[in-house]
Formats: structure tokens, sequence, C-alpha cells
């Protein structure tokens, strides 16, 4: 395969630009500012204002706490992470201590949180002392409201710095096994995304801020936190993930940008219809396929605002593949393309076989370079160390075509895995919850796209042998509700006497959703249950 700007990386099919890291940790860029712009304002939280000076010195006085606690370089640290200045600054102190920080969020279903702490197992959980204490699940806590901010005439204290192959965090995404897996990302990986994607969505001339309003434990919020940050730009925390109005709220002056999947666009058009080029310099969506269709429907309130389709999986650490236009500048097909590779980044496609697939040809995308994380929690995983693709690699389970203009084009994925507003799950894992449901024995998930928002649908297949009541629509999406994020829990739940298989023996959901419309048209009804909010 002829490399595309090789350099490093023989034989991909594209290469991203090769640069020098400007900074060991994110947390040495923020302190460069606090000591450069001490003044310039880090974080708004409403009517609150902290600045970099502020920050730094709060994570400063965090971090002594969590020496106190003997947190020891390697260690990974639980954060019950609400939108606020003082979870970002716990952050930063975890990581200034050269320990991991894992998010947890605090709006999740305590079901789902202790799984991920059964995982984590941290020997310390860090909250603010605001909401409940259950989500630290009894561990032992460091409750930041009791920790005393530094003296204003003390000098801050020195940290001993993270390192590049030092772990920066952990994320949980969907686990084929049934169970969430953690992601774990060094700090060389995220200081290299932060600087290449700066380059796509902070303009020279500066805007004023951006915006965070998505989970702290999920990518989208990852991009909004630590990109500006590192940049000496603001971040405004949207308290509530669903305050769209306060998102598109009028602005003295612009956002830098506005990171956000394909659904939440799709939501902001429906109940808002905002004017974004009054309110945003440029909007980076991902998580999704980017259908130009929804970029049209902006029309011209996309005036002079540029896209930035933004493509990576959590193991590649947020994104690693970008591509900028603006509406009227769009290629005609079915998708934008994902474009190309981010900094120290190659693009390998290859085919079923293994080989390499040219120009206008497609196969499945394997990602190697600075961003590959380092693994999964607890090993496993389809990392592999393989010096022809330049050493530790990830093959995404993406289906991608070569463009000539030497650009990647998504056609779909490899396997069953499905994405619902940006949050990526394994069938698997859907299924490992349903299955622990009084008398189903099988089921099977589903997503429904098209509308304000994704929506998941579930057919299940009950133990007809069994005397007892099956369990109602209600119960079956409370039990749910209990163990995953309220984006993953069925819109509809459909009764089904058996989940089809195609002539391969997999799971054909395409056919049993047929077998569920031709009983409906036996009996005059389909026994669905519809939505009821738990």
């Amino acid at each position: 395969m002829t490399g595309h700007r090789a350099g490093a990386f023989p034989n991909a099919a594209l290469v991203g630009e090769r640069r020098e890291l400007r900074a060991s940790s994110v947390v040495e860029l923020i302190g460069r500012w606090a000591e450069t712009a001490p003044d310039a304002v880090a974080l708004e939280c409403g009517s609150t204002r902290t600045t970099f000076r502020q920050l730094w010195r709060r994570s400063m006085s965090l971090a002594a706490g969590l020496r106190d606690m003997n947190v020891q370089p390697g260690e990974v640290i639980g954060i019950i992470a609400h939108r606020n200045a003082e979870s970002v600054a716990a952050m930063i102190a975890v990581m200034a201590v050269r320990a991991a920080y894992a998010p947890i969020d605090p709006t999740n279903p305590l079901g789902r949180v202790r799984l991920i702490l059964d995982q984590l197992r941290p020997r310390v959980m860090v909250w603010d002392g605001t909401g409940s204490a259950a989500c630290a699940a009894g561990l032992p806590t460091l409750n930041t409201s009791d920790v005393p901010d530094l003296p204003a005439d003390a000098s801050a204290p020195v940290t001993c710095g993270a390192r590049h192959d030092d772990l920066a965090y952990v994320v949980f995404t969907s686990g084929s096994t049934g169970l969430p897996k953690g992601v774990l990302v060094e700090h060389r990986s995220l200081v290299n995304y932060i600087g290449w994607a700066a380059t796509h969505v902070l303009p020279n001339a500066g805007g004023a801020a951006c915006p965070v309003f998505a989970s702290m434990s999920f990518d989208l919020a990852l991009t909004t936190l630590w990109v500006p940050l590192a940049q000496g730009r603001t971040i405004v925390m949207i308290e509530d993930s669903w305050d769209y109005p306060s998102l598109f709220s009028p602005r003295t002056r612009p956002y830098d940008f506005i990171k956000a999947t394909p659904s939440h666009f799709r939501l902001f058009e429906r109940m808002l219809r905002p004017e974004y080029r009054s309110v945003v310099k440029r909007l980076m969506i991902g998580g999704e396929p980017l259908e130009p269709a929804l970029l049209r429907q902006m029309g011209g309130r996309l005036d002079d605002v540029e896209v930035v389709n933004h493509y990576g999986p959590t193991e590649a650490t947020i994104g690693c593949c970008a591509f900028r236009s603006t509406v009227r500048d769009l290629p005609d097909l079915p998708t934008v393309p994902i474009g190309s590779p981010a900094w120290n980044t190659a693009a390998y496609v290859v085919d079923d076989r293994g080989g390499p697939v040219g120009e206008g040809g497609h196969g499945e995308l394997l990602i190697s370079g600075f961003g590959v994380a380092r693994g999964y929690l607890g090993g496993g995983g389809r990392f592999f160390d393989e010096p022809a693709f330049g050493g530790r690699a990830y093959p995404t389970g993406d289906i991608v075509e070569v463009l000539p203009e030497g650009m990647l084009l998504h056609l779909g994925r490899k396997d069953g895995q499905l994405k619902v507003s940006g949050h990526r799950f394994e069938p698997a894992e859907l299924r490992r919850h349903a299955l622990s449901l009084p008398l189903i024995v099988d089921a099977a998930f589903d997503v429904i796209r098209g509308g304000v928002l994704d929506a998941v649908e579930v057919f299940v297949v009950f133990d007809d042998q069994s005397a007892q009541t099956p369990p109602t629509e209600r119960e079956v999406r409370v039990q749910l509700a209990s163990l995953l994020p309220k984006e993953l829990v069925p819109r509809r739940v459909y009764v089904v006497p058996e989940i089809k298989v195609d002539a391969n023996g997999k799971r054909d959901v395409r056919a049993t959703r047929q077998l569920a419309e031709a009983r409906a048209g036996e009996t005059g009804f389909l026994h669905l249950f519809r939505e009821i909010e738990p």
C-alpha cells in the first residue's frame, strides 16, 4: 500500500502530520496558563467565574489532600464528576500526583455505577459533598468540601509531574462480554489529541468559550473540557445536560466551538432551530455518521460556521480523524467523510484477509500511533502490537473507503455494535441485563433512527412454561433503567415467540421485527409495550 505522507509509518493508507508534543501532560499545559495568564477565566458555572490561578491553586490543595491519603503514581481514583469547577480541579489534582482519574456520572443508575466500581476497585473515591454519597458505594472518600484552600500568601506546592507514559484517565464503554469495559488512556495520547483537536476547533482569532453539557464520563465532554483549558480558553459548565435553551442563549461573543452528536443536532433543530452563526464559530460533530441532509436542513443558520466531522473510538483517545467543511462545500456523498488522521497517527484499511486496501476500495479501519490507548482495564480486547502497523494498534470494527482525495469515508460497522446518541454499546451487554430479569429467556435489541432522537427497542421472549406472570413493560424498563444510562433504556418492548437467526446462525433483528409485525397482522394487534417513563 502506498503511504500518503508516510513518514515514520510506512505502508499506511493515510498518515497524520508528525508533531512533537508540547508537554508531558494536560496538567503541565494548564499549569503554564496559571503562570502566564493567572487572571484569565478558566471556568464559568452559572454566575461564578474561576480564574486559572484559582483553578490551579484549588487543584494543588486537593493534590495535597490526595497525598495525605497516600495516593500513589499509577493508582486509579474514582471521581463523582459533577459539571462544576470542583470536579475539574479534582481531576487535575489526581493527574498531578501521577494517578489516573475515572469519572463516575452521578446521574447514572446506581446499578451501573456499581458494575463500574466493581471493575475499578479504587482505593479512594473523590466527591464534592453534593448529591448522594451512594455513588461512592461505601468506599473510602476524599470529600473535597472538607479540604481547605491554600492560604493566599502560600506558594502552590510543587507536583512531581505526570509523564507521557503515565495513565491519565479511565473511561468506560460497552463491552462484548456483557459488562462495561474500562479504556486506559495515557498522557501522551491525551496531549497529542489536545494539540491536534485545537487546530480544528479553536479559531486563531479566539472565541469566548466552549460549553460543557455532556456527561463528564463521556468522550464528548473530554474534548470540551481539556482542549479549551489546555489552550487557555474558558469552558462554560451547563449544569443540566438537557438545558439546551441555555446552551444556545445569546452571547456577547460566540463560543469557540460546540461539540455534539448528530442526534443532538436533530433534537436542537426540532426544539429550537438555533441561529448557530450568532452563537458559535465552529461545530464539532461526532459519535455517529453525519449525513449531509442534516447540515443542509440547518441552511443559512450555518452561514460562516465551519463544521468538523470528528471520528474516533474511545480506544483511539476521543478522536483520531476529522474532516472540515462548510455546509456549502459538502461533497456529494451519502455521509460526510471522516477525513484524515490526527497528528502522529496512521490509518490502515485492510480486507478480510488482512491485506491492504487501496484507493477506491473498502475494508476495516485500523488505527496506530500516539492516540491508541494502553488497553483495557484487566487486559484482553482487540489491541495488538505489530511492527508492520507501527507498534500498538487498534482495529476499530468500522468499514471505511479510501477516497481519492486522501480521505476516509465511513461505510458502517463490521460487527453488530450499535450507537445511540453517540453512546456506543454492544448488544451482548444489553442482552445480559435483559436476561437477568424474571422469565425473560432471550432478547435482542435494535436502534430506530430518523426521529428527534435515536430510540432503542427490545424484542423479548418469555418463558412460556412458567406459571408466573411475565413482567410488564414498566417492570422491564424500570429494571433496565437501574443498570443502564437513560439513552440505552428501551423506548419500546416487543414480545415475540423467538429471536430469529440467519443462515449463518447470527441473530437476525430484521427478521425478528418482521415476525412481530406478522403476528400483529394475525391477531389484529401488535403485542408491544409503548413508552412509559419508569
